[in-house]
């Protein structure tokens, strides 16, 4: 059985260290103290000026960890943020993507029926190396997206947007290899799943399920069988091993020889994704082992 995940971190200042707080079983907290930057930890446009103000003065906050995520165990958090709000909390910040709101306004946003509004409350959408990248979507324990820049930059981020709150919605079983548009005037686009490497592992906006890289306007998909072949143990973890024991990087002839001999469960697509959500992170793409291993290494170096 895997072991529990803290899956949601959240940094909620304005609580005095004294406040007797009870935030369920899911929940653990610790106070801090303010070092001086809590104001500019908020300075993203999402507070008004008032409220940096009582950020900088206010002596410390609560982080929360949550062995649940944002959107199962969107009750429990609501519930432990209300008893925050209560004991003086100024604003609420998700460590997963840096986005914070004041507390009132995060408490409408994730209590709103819309996963439009639960993605405001908590995805952010990057651009840089000629790409546009959600942030913040494994607080649901979901993937990100990512899209080249090849076209309108709001149309590009707007097609992003969709498909996490799709994600949100709907929790398909979306597999690499299939097609997604938004409307059906929109062309096609293939999705193939990658490790996120805009952060590193470790790091609090790192996503271990990876993201849903959008190919360009007009691609065809290609046929996926009706199971799906689950490494026990992960291909990453495998090739990790191998490659501390040779004490240098794998060849492709490597990667391929251990992705081909490796122990694999043929599963239900959604049986798979729920095994992948319990364990915490997205394995390779066997079709993509040796590209995605280069990838996922030289994140690991970085």
């Amino acid at each position: 059985m895997a072991e529990p995940i803290d899956r949601v971190t959240l940094f909620v200042p304005g609580v005095p260290p004294d406040a007797s707080l009870q935030l369920g079983d899911q929940v653990a907290h610790e106070w801090v103290a303010n070092d001086g930057r809590f104001a500019d930890a908020f300075r993203f446009g999402t507070v008004e000026p008032d409220v940096l103000a009582r950020l900088a003065v206010t002596p410390g906050a609560v982080v929360v960890s949550a062995r649940v995520d944002l959107r199962e165990g969107r009750e429990a958090l609501i519930a432990a943020v209300e008893r925050l709000r209560d004991a003086g909390a100024i604003a609420v910040r998700l460590e997963e993507s840096m986005l914070g709101w004041d507390v009132a306004r995060w408490l409408e946003l994730v209590s709103s029926p819309s996963p439009w509004d639960w993605h405001r409350a908590a995805v952010v959408v990057l651009s840089g190396d000629g790409a546009l990248q959600s942030c913040g979507m494994h607080a649901f324990s979901l993937p990100d997206v990512r899209i080249e820049l090849d076209g309108d930059r709001a149309a590009l981020q707007e097609l992003a947007e969709t498909l996490n709150v799709y994600q949100l919605a709907e929790d398909p079983v979306l597999r690499s290899g299939q097609t997604f548009r938004p409307d059906d005037e929109a062309p096609r686009r293939v999705v193939e799943r990658w490790p996120d490497v805009v952060y590193p592992p470790g790091h609090a906006c790192h996503n271990p399920y990876g993201v849903w890289r959008l190919g360009p306007p007009g691609g065809a998909g290609r046929g996926v069988g009706e199971l799906v072949p689950v490494f026990v143990p992960a291909l990453a973890a495998v090739l990790g091993a191998l490659e501390a024991q040779h004490g240098q990087p794998l060849t492709e002839a490597q990667v391929l020889e251990a992705r081909d001999r490796g122990a694999c469960i043929m599963m239900e697509p959604r049986d798979a994704q729920r095994l992948e959500r319990s364990r915490g992170y997205v394995d390779l793409e066997p079709e993509l082992a040796w590209e995605q291993w280069q990838l996922l290494r030289g994140a690991g170096e970085g």
